[in-house]
């Protein structure tokens, strides 16, 4: 238990940063608010690269009382923290397509940057065929549906995938004729990530709160089966 109610709440993420950072698999840890700490944890959720999954309950007392989890020790919990395992999931996928191109196995990188591929046109049907066509969204500012703004990336990051792998495919395929697409291409999920993740995540989310129970579960059912998580 860290009892964080005397933190101020500009040094919540510090003081609770080192001791979830080093929490491993098969352990937990409880943390107690003083006030509701949904975007606190988000916040560290996301510096974490998504490993952590909770449950808050508030106290009689009106302190939270956050118990936290290695996301890997328990099932997903909604459609958002579905899409953000995925995203992880992908990522170690492609790290793993760039290490063995550096070791120079080729045919192993080309299958898993198939296996890649597969995974990202999965994610992407949910991303479009489920939650755009249900989620409406306007433009910012800038004058730019962010929807729109994800969908034009996913399919330049489809482009750069086909690039590579029809690198792979060359009769004269090397580490030198590969890497450098890979490294584009990592640098571009990267960003693309980073933005989905800050910009559109919170306003499926936000969004889902206010439908219809029997809808959310329904669409989050259909999620985990089409991102293969219905285990």
């Amino acid at each position: 238990m860290l009892d964080l109610t005397s933190t101020s709440a500009s040094q919540l993420q510090t003081a609770a940063f080192e001791p979830i950072r080093n929490l491993k698999r098969g352990e937990f840890m409880q943390l107690l608010f003083a006030a509701q700490p949904d975007m606190t944890l988000q916040s560290l959720n996301l510096r974490l690269r998504n490993n952590l999954s909770w449950q808050l309950q508030q106290n009689p007392d009106g302190n939270w009382l956050a118990t936290v989890h290695r996301a890997e020790d328990v099932p997903p919990v909604d459609v958002n923290d579905a899409l953000k395992r995925d995203h992880k999931r992908l990522d170690a996928l492609f790290s793993r397509v760039i290490h063995l191109t550096d070791r120079g196995e080729l045919q192993a990188a080309s299958h898993d940057m198939a296996a890649f591929v597969s995974g990202l046109r999965r994610h992407m049907a949910v991303e479009h065929d489920m939650l755009v066509r249900a989620i409406r969204t306007q433009p910012n500012a800038a004058g730019v549906d962010p929807s729109q703004a994800m969908v034009a990336e996913h399919n330049e990051i489809l482009t750069q995938s086909a690039m590579i792998e029809a690198a792979f495919a060359e009769p004269d395929a090397s580490t030198a004729s590969v890497s450098p697409l890979l490294a584009i291409l990592a640098g571009y999920l990267s960003k693309h990530e980073m933005r989905e993740e800050l910009t559109l995540l919170p306003i499926w989310q936000r969004a889902l709160a206010h439908a219809p129970a029997e809808a959310v579960a329904s669409l989050f059912e259909r999620v985990l089966i089409q991102l293969d998580m219905n285990d």
